[in-house]
């Protein structure tokens, strides 16, 4: 998205987490899924999820506290017939959002409604592995022709947002790290690429044994991340900061990854309004009946356990240490994202001469 209203948002955006104040709603629109990704524990879990009418008066309130963005995720976000209602009423309020899909549900009328979701910066699709056998045992459903089908209409419709395929890496499918960043540049987009986060009792979580690495999978994957950072830096159609893989790297081999910064910078909202500290933990209270203001105090209450989990547990999500890090980091990820968008827009341009 340009223009110079979304570039004051983000200037606003980038003073809070150089801050490290609160800026960023991971909510996760609904736990149902069409698909059945042995990794997530979402899909499982179902329940209620809220309406429009009842987001629009917790988004303001959130926006009041100090929210400027929202990743909007699932479940399948696109299983929401409201969803374009959702993006309305998150532009009517001033919010920047992102959201996060498996592609297998977009239709050419759709797509031209995310032509007027103004407020979106950037459209990922969940994909995992451009073999169909592996994508259908990574995605629990075989649906890889019709995510790339989709994937292809959301390219020739040229949306004004970068458009990124999601990379979950595991023991299964990191050799296939390079050809979906060849994928990825041949077709003018952008790779984001994370490991897999595995633990039991955990929200979004889930531990199958399929996943489990040897030390020297974890030592080839860690290898992977580290060359993606300096792929990054060089600039190569990444989308995330390159200081993220080298912890992604650090993550793989149990060393320390950084501060977390759940209930600081970032919270997450649950389908049925329930606000906790981060994805992968039990909600503080019900944002419809309490406020963001009030249940703030009882989110910093959990602060010992977020170090319990950093230190024991942790997780390597892009909507938390991503975060983070670059939150710290601002200027060296700029600087990152203006070369890997001046090498995009060079070979797009080159591209476009081709006969």
């Amino acid at each position: 998205m340009t223009g110079p209203a979304v570039i004051l948002k983000l200037i606003r955006v980038f003073w809070r987490m150089r801050r490290l104040q609160p800026t960023f709603v991971s909510f996760n629109s609904l736990n149902a899924c069409n698909q059945a990704c042995p990794m997530c524990a979402v899909w499982r879990r179902g329940g209620e999820m809220l309406t429009v009418d009842e987001m629009a008066p917790i988004f303001t309130d959130l926006k009041r506290f100090g929210f400027l963005v929202t990743e909007i995720s699932g479940g399948e976000p696109f299983l929401r017939a409201d969803i374009y209602d959702i993006f309305a009423m998150l532009d009517r309020l001033g919010f920047l959002y992102t959201t996060a899909t498996n592609g297998t549900l977009f239709t050419p009328e759709g797509i031209e409604r995310l032509r007027r979701a103004h407020g979106l910066l950037q459209l990922a699709v969940s994909i995992d592995s451009l073999d169909r056998e592996t994508y259908a045992r990574l995605r629990g459903r075989d649906l890889l022709p019709t995510a790339l089908q989709n994937l292809d209409l959301l390219i020739a419709a040229g949306l004004h947002v970068p458009l990124k395929v999601n990379l979950v890496m595991n023991r299964i499918n990191y050799r296939e790290t390079f050809d979906f960043l060849a994928f990825a540049r041949e077709r003018g987009i952008y790779l984001s690429v994370f490991p897999v986060n595995q633990g039991e009792g955990f929200f979004h979580r889930h531990s199958d044994a399929q996943y489990k690495a040897s030390a020297e999978e974890q030592k080839e994957m860690a290898a992977i991340f580290r060359e993606l950072a300096v792929l990054r830096r060089a600039g190569e159609p990444l989308w995330e900061y390159s200081g993220f893989y080298e912890r992604a790297s650090d993550y793989l081999l149990g060393l320390p990854v950084g501060p977390c910064d759940a209930a600081g910078l970032y919270i997450d909202l649950n389908a049925d309004g329930q606000v906790a500290v981060c994805l992968d933990r039990e909600g503080v209270g019900d944002i419809r009946g309490q406020g963001i203001a009030e249940l703030w105090q009882a989110l910093q209450g959990e602060r010992e356990q977020i170090r319990v989990c950093q230190e024991e547990t942790p997780c390597f999500y892009t909507c938390t240490y991503n975060i983070s890090i670059t939150a710290r980091n601002e200027a060296a990820f700029l600087w990152e994202t203006a070369r890997v968008r001046l090498r995009r827009a060079m070979a797009k341009r080159f591209r476009s001469r081709q006969p």
